[in-house]
C-alpha cells in the first residue's frame, strides 16, 4: 500500500534526470525574514540568536551568521500578507557559471521566475519553487561589511 509520503517520493524519483545528479547550483547564503519595523525585529532576533545588527542596505539589515556560510537578513516590507511567506532564503551562486544558464536550469527543474530586482549594489531574481514557495537567486553574492561608527 502506498502512502502519500511514499507516493510523493516515488513520483519525484521517477522523474529524476541526470541534471539532479549534477553539482549543486549554489548554497543558501541568506535566511531572510520580512518585517514591518527593522529596529523592532533587530531588537528581537539579535538577542534570540546572539547577533548584533550590521550593515543596512536599502530595506535590508544584515544581522550576522546563523549557520556556516548563511547570514540572517531582516527585510523591511510595507505589509505582511497571507499569500507570501514572510521567511525565505537567498541562494548564492558560484561565479563560475553563467547566471542566465543557472536560471534556465532552475526553470527546467520546476521553478518559476517571479521578478528580477536590479539595484546599484546587487541584482537578484525572485523565483518560486514548484509549490509556489519564493526564494531569491543572487547574481552577485553580496558580502556586507559592518559599518564602523
Amino acid at each position: 500500500m502506498k502512502t502519500a509520503r511514499s507516493s510523493a517520493c516515488s513520483d519525484s524519483s521517477a522523474t529524476a534526470t541526470d541534471e539532479h545528479l549534477q553539482a549543486s547550483i549554489g548554497s543558501i547564503r541568506y535566511l531572510v525574514i520580512d518585517c514591518l519595523d527593522l529596529a523592532r525585529s533587530a531588537a528581537f532576533w539579535g538577542p534570540v540568536l546572539g547577533l548584533t545588527p550590521g550593515q543596512r542596505l536599502d530595506n535590508y539589515l544584515f544581522m550576522g551568521r546563523v549557520l556556516p556560510g548563511c547570514e540572517l537578513v531582516l527585510q523591511q516590507v510595507d505589509r505582511v500578507t497571507a499569500d507570501k511567506s514572510p521567511v525565505h532564503f537567498d541562494i548564492g551562486v558560484s561565479n563560475g557559471e553563467d547566471f542566465d544558464t543557472i536560471l534556465a536550469r532552475l526553470v527546467r527543474l520546476g521553478g518559476r521566475i517571479v521578478e528580477t530586482v536590479t539595484e546599484a549594489e546587487y541584482e537578484l531574481t525572485v523565483m518560486a519553487d514548484p509549490d509556489g514557495n519564493e526564494f531569491c537567486v543572487n547574481r552577485v553574492p553580496f558580502r556586507p561589511t559592518v559599518l564602523s561608527a
